[in-house]
């Protein structure tokens, strides 16, 4: 998407939204998997020697499937939590109790039940896998325009944070707010970018 201009955030999410969503499955499915791979191997580093907790999330359709990798982090022996969004752009951290404790929740996504989970704070958390609607190559992202994850990435260290996206979401430049969480590790199906 390199070279397209937006006028304002809107429209950029809105192109970054249409170039992902251009993606034919099959291609969503490669590109996922590659990302996916990429992340477990980034994650043997002896950097993150000392991970213990991940929270990840479950993407929409057109969003990068994590799905392997968290699978992975599970049979591995990390604890895996998954957000909850809540009223006023708060979103909770939860280890679902067991496997069928999901529901289908705000834009058809799979969250865990809040009942049948346990509720962790920010500093129980080791490494965050963030998902993004648009990024460029200054770790800049953009959401969906609520909030989560920039609420949730201030109570977390820089290093813990790793964003994840297809290459199609890529902007040559974000229009950024203030109020905008930078990510340093970037993770596309092409490779590894890290933010110095």
């Amino acid at each position: 998407m390199t070279g397209k201009e937006a006028i304002d955030k809107k429209q950029q999410r809105g192109l970054a939204i249409e170039s992902r969503r251009a993606l034919t499955h099959k291609e969503r499915d490669e590109k996922s998997r590659a990302i996916c791979d990429l992340l477990i191997k980034h994650i043997k580093d002896p950097r993150y020697s000392e991970v213990r907790t991940i929270f990840s999330y479950r993407g929409t359709w057109d969003e990068v499937n994590v799905d392997a990798f968290n699978n992975w982090a599970e049979v591995q022996g990390y604890r895996v939590a998954y957000p909850i969004s809540l009223p006023d752009g708060i979103m909770k951290a939860a280890v679902p109790a067991e496997k069928n404790a999901w529901h289908r929740a705000a834009y058809g996504i799979l969250e865990p039940v809040m009942e049948n989970s346990k509720i962790l704070e920010p500093e129980d958390i080791d490494l965050v896998i963030v998902p993004c609607v648009a990024f460029d190559e200054y770790g800049n992202r953009c959401g969906h325009g609520a909030g989560y994850y920039d609420r949730f990435m201030t109570c977390m260290p820089p290093e813990s944070l790793i964003m994840v996206a297809f290459e199609a979401q890529r902007l040559e430049k974000l229009i950024t707010e203030e109020t905008d969480i930078p990510v340093r590790t970037i993770v596309t199906e092409t490779g590894i970018t890290r933010i110095s």
